[in-house]
């Protein structure tokens, strides 16, 4: 069955459409990336554990959009070959995905880097918090034990800034009012250090977890913009990695001590194999000598 010129002017003319369709919604799915990317880190806080975080969750998680607008460049490009533009962006973006591949690679130790400051800043704020909340209460436990009267506790109290007593507790004998707020001080001691002793245990699982998903996650879009990315030539980068680890398959396999890994011909063989047939000759020959 032949296929009419007409029929394939048409089909032709559609490919092309399509292909200008997918550049353009390529484009626009770079844009929303920038664009939520940018949404995310503003304002800039370079320093900042929670801004670093928040700066590799949203190229992370967001980097599929670049991915598959790459995809679609591509696309694009392989319908309509004919295409000047197409081939002409295709051919920029597939040198520009090589930044993406180190960044994402990179952004790995950045999370490692975020995730461990930010658990050691929150440790060290705990800590500082529980020194003063300590430190207070000493204050209280202090002026509490050395008050000689209700009315005098009270002064302590205000000099320290500390809620002044009512009128039902001042109405209380000082010995039965000072193991009260001794015990109520305890109970306060204990509480606070039960909050402020650090992270719990399932907090920081589950920022372990986090971290390791993200860094899977920017192994796989690296990966991908890898599959998109040509330095040079018609190989991609992830071609010349399957080369290079094919490469060094081959080469361990040759041993750690750099033996080949199949055993070199020798001349030894081909040696014994002559004396042989030297001596095959002499051997029949010889009997034809005795009878002469």
């Amino acid at each position: 069955m032949t296929v009419s010129p007409r029929h394939f002017d048409q089909r032709s003319e559609t490919s092309r459409q399509i292909a200008s369709q997918f550049g353009l919604l390529a484009i626009c799915l770079l844009m929303l990336y920038a664009l939520v990317v940018l949404a995310a880190i503003l304002p800039l806080r370079l320093l900042d554990p929670g801004w670093q975080l928040r700066f590799t969750q949203a190229l992370i998680n967001n980097g599929f959009l670049a991915l598959l607008g790459l995809a679609l460049v591509h696309l694009a490009a392989y319908l309509a070959p004919s295409n000047p533009d197409l081939i002409r962006r295709r051919n920029g973006f597939a040198t520009l995905a090589l930044v993406p591949v180190l960044g994402f690679l990179l952004l790995i130790p950045l999370q490692g880097y975020a995730v461990w400051r930010g658990i050691s800043n929150a440790n060290s704020r705990q800590s500082s918090q529980l020194r003063e909340v300590t430190g207070r209460i000493a204050a209280v436990r202090e002026a509490v034990n050395r008050s000689s009267s209700t009315n005098d506790l009270q002064q302590r109290l205000r000099n320290l800034r500390v809620t002044p007593l009512g009128s039902a507790e001042l109405a209380q004998p000082l010995h039965v009012l000072r193991k009260t707020m001794l015990e109520t001080l305890e109970r306060t001691e204990i509480r606070a250090a039960d909050q402020l002793k650090g992270l719990p245990a399932w907090g920081l699982w589950q920022i372990i977890q986090g971290s390791i998903r993200a860094a899977l996650s920017a192994v796989v879009l690296a990966v991908g913009f890898a599959a998109f990315s040509r330095s040079r030539g018609s190989m991609t980068l992830l071609h010349s990695w399957q080369a290079w680890f094919q490469r060094g398959r081959g080469h361990s396999r040759r041993g750690w001590l750099g033996l080949p890994s199949r055993p070199s011909r020798s001349k030894t063989p081909a040696f014994l194999k002559n004396l042989t047939f030297r001596q095959a000759r002499t051997a029949v020959s010889s009997p034809s000598r005795r009878e002469s």
